[in-house]
């Protein structure tokens, strides 16, 4: 697997190579990164501005990345938003990436327990913040190289029993490791890094 580093080469390898990189705090990723340096990682004709509308209803200009490429598709949200510089949050939402200590799209909860050392904290599913994590608990995930925030949003398997689904959803606070959230039976739905406002 091709990962992104400081002092490794950007590579593109066009549509017709698979393209499976770290997810990561660096690189074209890092917290000093603009939409130029993302054309310069990626190709002019493979990002673009769009206008993006967050969980609140609220319309953000931003840079989609591989925006016709469910697989490879990630959307990067500015802190400066004019000049797309700076970025705030970045959503990967295909499964051609890996994320730290090789979750991605897919991985179980329990491989994201392991990765982060110990159990965490994620918000009950079924709304707007549903399946996102509400904090490491002081794991290795929390404190990442570069100093961006690793944030994973779950869902719930679809073989998961109607009334495990039901316990688990709602605005509450759970452990991952709690037997309801098991019984749910959590998957990572998408990867997503951010940075403190600066």
């Amino acid at each position: 697997m091709l990962r992104l580093g400081i002092a490794a080469a950007w590579i593109f390898f066009g549509a017709t190579h698979a393209f499976a990189d770290e997810f990561a705090c660096q690189g074209p990723f890092a917290k000093d990164t603009d939409h130029k340096l993302l054309i310069a990682a990626f190709g002019r004709a493979n990002v673009s501005r769009e206008p993006i509308r967050e969980p609140e209803g609220l319309e953000v200009r931003a840079s989609d990345v591989f925006p016709k490429d469910p697989v490879r598709r990630l959307v990067v949200l500015w802190s400066d938003e004019k000049a797309l510089r700076r970025p705030a949050r970045i959503h990967q939402m295909g499964s051609g990436w890996s994320g730290l200590e090789g979750l991605r799209v897919g991985s179980p909860i329990e491989a994201v327990e392991k990765a982060n050392g110990k159990p965490f904290v994620l918000y009950g599913f079924e709304w707007d913040y549903g399946g996102s994590i509400e904090s490491w608990k002081g794991g290795a995930l929390g404190a990442l190289p570069g100093g961006c925030i690793f944030s994973p949003i779950f869902e719930t398997d679809e073989a998961a029993p109607d009334e495990a689904l039901s316990v688990a959803a709602g605005d509450s606070e759970f452990a991952s490791d709690s037997s309801a959230m098991r019984a749910a039976k959590p998957k990572v739905r998408s990867l997503h890094l951010s940075n403190p406002r600066q």
